[in-house]
Protein backbone atom coordinates (compact mmCIF):
# COMPACT_ATOMS: atom_id res chain seq x y z
CA UNK A 1 0.00 0.00 0.00
CA UNK A 2 1.19 3.10 -0.87
CA UNK A 3 0.26 5.16 2.34
CA UNK A 4 2.31 1.94 4.67
CA UNK A 5 5.29 3.28 2.06
CA UNK A 6 4.98 7.00 2.49
CA UNK A 7 3.74 7.08 6.01
CA UNK A 8 7.18 6.65 7.65
CA UNK A 9 9.32 8.58 5.26
CA UNK A 10 6.82 11.52 5.38
CA UNK A 11 7.50 11.60 9.26
CA UNK A 12 11.05 11.74 8.74
CA UNK A 13 10.48 14.91 6.26
CA UNK A 14 7.58 16.73 8.36
CA UNK A 15 5.60 17.72 5.84
CA UNK A 16 5.25 16.91 2.28
CA UNK A 17 2.98 19.30 -0.26
CA UNK A 18 2.46 17.60 -3.86
CA UNK A 19 1.70 20.83 -6.24
CA UNK A 20 0.12 19.18 -9.56
CA UNK A 21 -0.54 21.94 -12.56
CA UNK A 22 -3.87 20.90 -14.41
CA UNK A 23 -5.00 22.12 -18.16
CA UNK A 24 -8.46 20.90 -19.20
CA UNK A 25 -8.00 17.85 -17.65
CA UNK A 26 -11.82 16.68 -16.96
CA UNK A 27 -11.22 13.22 -19.03
CA UNK A 28 -8.47 12.02 -16.65
CA UNK A 29 -8.73 13.88 -12.98
CA UNK A 30 -10.67 11.66 -11.13
CA UNK A 31 -9.00 8.34 -12.05
CA UNK A 32 -5.99 9.50 -11.38
CA UNK A 33 -6.18 11.69 -8.17
CA UNK A 34 -8.86 10.00 -6.58
CA UNK A 35 -6.72 6.85 -5.82
CA UNK A 36 -3.88 8.96 -4.46
CA UNK A 37 -5.76 11.03 -2.11
CA UNK A 38 -7.30 7.73 -0.84
CA UNK A 39 -3.64 6.62 -0.08
CA UNK A 40 -2.04 9.40 1.86
CA UNK A 41 -0.44 9.53 5.00
CA UNK A 42 -0.70 12.95 7.48
CA UNK A 43 1.41 15.28 6.79
CA UNK A 44 0.92 14.69 3.26
CA UNK A 45 -1.14 17.39 1.62
CA UNK A 46 -2.45 17.80 -2.52
CA UNK A 47 -2.56 21.19 -3.79
CA UNK A 48 -4.05 21.09 -7.59
CA UNK A 49 -3.35 24.66 -9.26
CA UNK A 50 -6.10 24.73 -12.10
CA UNK A 51 -4.94 27.42 -14.95
CA UNK A 52 -7.70 28.74 -17.08
CA UNK A 53 -9.45 25.46 -17.88
CA UNK A 54 -12.14 25.41 -20.25
CA UNK A 55 -13.63 22.32 -19.64
CA UNK A 56 -15.41 20.62 -16.50
CA UNK A 57 -12.02 20.69 -14.63
CA UNK A 58 -12.98 23.04 -12.01
CA UNK A 59 -16.33 21.52 -11.41
CA UNK A 60 -14.93 18.58 -10.57
CA UNK A 61 -12.06 19.17 -8.71
CA UNK A 62 -14.70 21.47 -5.94
CA UNK A 63 -16.60 18.40 -6.04
CA UNK A 64 -13.26 16.24 -5.31
CA UNK A 65 -12.22 19.12 -2.49
CA UNK A 66 -15.61 18.68 -0.54
CA UNK A 67 -14.13 15.20 0.62
CA UNK A 68 -10.85 15.34 0.60
CA UNK A 69 -9.42 17.31 3.55
CA UNK A 70 -5.79 16.70 2.53
CA UNK A 71 -6.43 18.52 -1.34
CA UNK A 72 -6.23 22.08 -1.97
CA UNK A 73 -7.15 23.95 -4.91
CA UNK A 74 -5.66 27.24 -6.91
CA UNK A 75 -7.41 29.02 -9.67
CA UNK A 76 -5.21 30.89 -11.75
CA UNK A 77 -7.69 32.54 -14.88
CA UNK A 78 -4.83 32.02 -18.09
CA UNK A 79 -3.14 29.08 -19.01
CA UNK A 80 0.48 28.69 -17.91
CA UNK A 81 2.43 25.67 -17.21
CA UNK A 82 5.08 27.75 -15.93
CA UNK A 83 2.68 30.06 -13.67
CA UNK A 84 1.01 26.87 -12.21
CA UNK A 85 4.04 24.90 -11.13
CA UNK A 86 6.05 28.52 -9.30
CA UNK A 87 1.82 29.45 -7.62
CA UNK A 88 1.91 26.03 -6.11
CA UNK A 89 5.84 26.51 -4.96
CA UNK A 90 5.67 29.60 -3.65
CA UNK A 91 2.17 29.34 -1.67
CA UNK A 92 3.49 26.01 0.26
CA UNK A 93 4.86 25.88 3.58
CA UNK A 94 5.57 22.61 3.52
CA UNK A 95 8.93 20.90 4.28
CA UNK A 96 9.45 19.53 1.15
CA UNK A 97 7.63 20.28 -1.82
CA UNK A 98 6.95 17.50 -4.85
CA UNK A 99 5.87 18.70 -8.43
CA UNK A 100 4.41 15.78 -10.50
CA UNK A 101 2.15 16.24 -13.44
CA UNK A 102 -1.67 14.19 -13.39
CA UNK A 103 -1.02 11.98 -16.58
CA UNK A 104 2.31 11.03 -14.68
CA UNK A 105 1.84 10.83 -10.97
CA UNK A 106 4.72 7.94 -10.70
CA UNK A 107 3.92 6.83 -6.47
CA UNK A 108 7.29 5.07 -6.75
CA UNK A 109 9.34 7.99 -7.82
CA UNK A 110 7.93 9.63 -4.87
CA UNK A 111 8.89 7.43 -2.54
CA UNK A 112 12.29 6.36 -4.07
CA UNK A 113 13.03 10.31 -3.81
CA UNK A 114 11.46 10.92 -0.20
CA UNK A 115 13.68 8.07 1.06
CA UNK A 116 16.83 10.21 -0.28
CA UNK A 117 15.29 13.14 0.92
CA UNK A 118 14.67 12.31 4.35
CA UNK A 119 18.39 11.53 4.50
CA UNK A 120 18.84 15.05 4.61
CA UNK A 121 21.82 15.59 2.27
CA UNK A 122 19.87 16.37 -1.07
CA UNK A 123 18.31 19.86 -2.16
CA UNK A 124 16.57 18.65 -5.32
CA UNK A 125 15.68 15.33 -7.24
CA UNK A 126 14.67 15.61 -10.63
CA UNK A 127 12.49 12.88 -12.40
CA UNK A 128 14.66 11.92 -15.41
CA UNK A 129 12.22 10.39 -18.78
CA UNK A 130 15.48 9.82 -20.47
CA UNK A 131 17.09 7.79 -17.84
CA UNK A 132 13.76 5.72 -17.65
CA UNK A 133 15.02 3.72 -20.80
CA UNK A 134 11.67 1.11 -21.77
CA UNK A 135 9.56 2.83 -18.73
CA UNK A 136 9.16 5.73 -21.36
CA UNK A 137 6.07 4.68 -23.24
CA UNK A 138 5.16 8.04 -24.95
CA UNK A 139 4.89 8.14 -28.67
CA UNK A 140 8.54 8.44 -30.49
CA UNK A 141 7.63 12.42 -31.17
CA UNK A 142 7.65 13.34 -27.81
CA UNK A 143 10.71 11.30 -26.78
CA UNK A 144 12.56 12.96 -29.07
CA UNK A 145 11.30 16.26 -28.24
CA UNK A 146 12.45 15.71 -24.92
CA UNK A 147 16.27 14.54 -25.65
CA UNK A 148 16.12 17.58 -28.11
CA UNK A 149 15.34 20.01 -25.26
CA UNK A 150 17.97 18.49 -23.03
CA UNK A 151 20.53 18.69 -25.44
CA UNK A 152 19.85 22.64 -26.47
CA UNK A 153 19.78 23.29 -22.53
CA UNK A 154 23.28 22.13 -22.41
CA UNK A 155 24.12 23.86 -25.38
CA UNK A 156 22.87 27.17 -24.87
CA UNK A 157 22.84 26.90 -20.59
CA UNK A 158 25.28 24.93 -19.89
CA UNK A 159 22.98 22.38 -18.27
CA UNK A 160 24.04 19.33 -16.64
CA UNK A 161 21.54 16.48 -16.52
CA UNK A 162 19.21 14.76 -18.64
CA UNK A 163 15.63 16.41 -17.73
CA UNK A 164 14.26 19.39 -16.64
CA UNK A 165 10.75 18.60 -16.76
CA UNK A 166 8.43 16.33 -14.84
CA UNK A 167 8.18 15.30 -11.86
CA UNK A 168 10.84 16.93 -8.81
CA UNK A 169 10.65 16.72 -5.20
CA UNK A 170 12.73 19.66 -3.63
CA UNK A 171 13.48 20.85 -0.08
CA UNK A 172 11.89 24.32 0.82
CA UNK A 173 14.43 25.59 2.81
CA UNK A 174 16.88 25.61 -0.12
CA UNK A 175 14.79 26.06 -2.99
CA UNK A 176 12.75 28.89 -1.69
CA UNK A 177 15.31 31.86 -2.25
CA UNK A 178 15.20 30.29 -6.21
CA UNK A 179 11.33 30.72 -6.59
CA UNK A 180 11.04 34.54 -7.18
CA UNK A 181 13.86 34.57 -9.72
CA UNK A 182 12.44 32.72 -12.12
CA UNK A 183 10.31 34.13 -14.61
CA UNK A 184 7.06 33.19 -16.07
CA UNK A 185 8.03 31.30 -19.65
CA UNK A 186 5.17 29.00 -19.90
CA UNK A 187 7.46 26.13 -20.71
CA UNK A 188 10.67 26.48 -19.24
CA UNK A 189 9.89 27.66 -15.68
CA UNK A 190 10.72 23.89 -14.52
CA UNK A 191 14.34 24.47 -16.95
CA UNK A 192 15.37 27.58 -15.10
CA UNK A 193 14.56 26.16 -11.36
CA UNK A 194 16.95 23.54 -11.78
CA UNK A 195 19.48 25.77 -13.61
CA UNK A 196 20.00 28.06 -11.14
CA UNK A 197 20.33 25.45 -8.55
CA UNK A 198 22.70 23.91 -10.43
CA UNK A 199 24.58 27.44 -10.24
CA UNK A 200 23.86 28.11 -6.83
CA UNK A 201 25.73 24.83 -6.06
CA UNK A 202 23.08 22.60 -4.74
CA UNK A 203 22.89 19.11 -4.26
CA UNK A 204 20.34 17.90 -7.32
CA UNK A 205 20.09 13.93 -8.26
CA UNK A 206 17.95 12.36 -10.62
CA UNK A 207 15.93 9.32 -10.65
CA UNK A 208 14.23 7.07 -13.35
CA UNK A 209 10.48 7.47 -13.70
CA UNK A 210 7.63 5.31 -15.31
CA UNK A 211 5.33 6.89 -17.47
CA UNK A 212 3.37 6.46 -20.88
CA UNK A 213 0.86 7.67 -22.65
CA UNK A 214 -2.98 8.57 -21.14
CA UNK A 215 -4.60 11.10 -22.73
CA UNK A 216 -3.26 13.49 -25.92
CA UNK A 217 -0.99 16.46 -24.32
CA UNK A 218 -3.24 19.79 -23.56
CA UNK A 219 -1.35 21.10 -26.23
CA UNK A 220 -0.39 19.74 -29.07
CA UNK A 221 3.78 19.53 -29.79
CA UNK A 222 3.89 21.46 -32.95
CA UNK A 223 2.52 24.65 -31.20
CA UNK A 224 4.55 23.84 -27.55
CA UNK A 225 8.14 23.06 -29.50
CA UNK A 226 8.26 27.12 -31.64
CA UNK A 227 6.97 28.51 -27.87
CA UNK A 228 9.58 26.53 -26.36
CA UNK A 229 12.45 27.82 -28.70
CA UNK A 230 11.21 31.14 -28.26
CA UNK A 231 11.80 30.61 -24.40
CA UNK A 232 15.01 28.97 -24.37
CA UNK A 233 16.12 31.78 -26.27
CA UNK A 234 14.75 34.29 -23.89
CA UNK A 235 16.13 32.31 -20.85
CA UNK A 236 19.70 32.20 -22.55
CA UNK A 237 19.35 35.69 -22.51
CA UNK A 238 18.59 35.98 -18.70
CA UNK A 239 20.98 33.52 -17.57
CA UNK A 240 23.84 33.52 -20.10
CA UNK A 241 25.73 30.68 -20.46
CA UNK A 242 28.16 28.60 -17.96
Amino acid sequence: MLQSKLQPLVEKCITVNLIIPVYNEEAILETQLESVLKQLPEGFSVTVVENGSTDETTSILNAMKVNNSSLKVINLSEPSYGNAVREGLESSTADILMVDDLDVLDTDFWVGGLEIMAEGSTDMIQGSKILAGKNDRRPFLRRAATRVLTFLLRLLLGFKGTDTHGPKIMKRSSMAPIFPLCGNEPDLYPSELIIRAQRMGLVIRELPIKLEEIRETPLALHKRVPRAIRDLFRLRGKLGRI
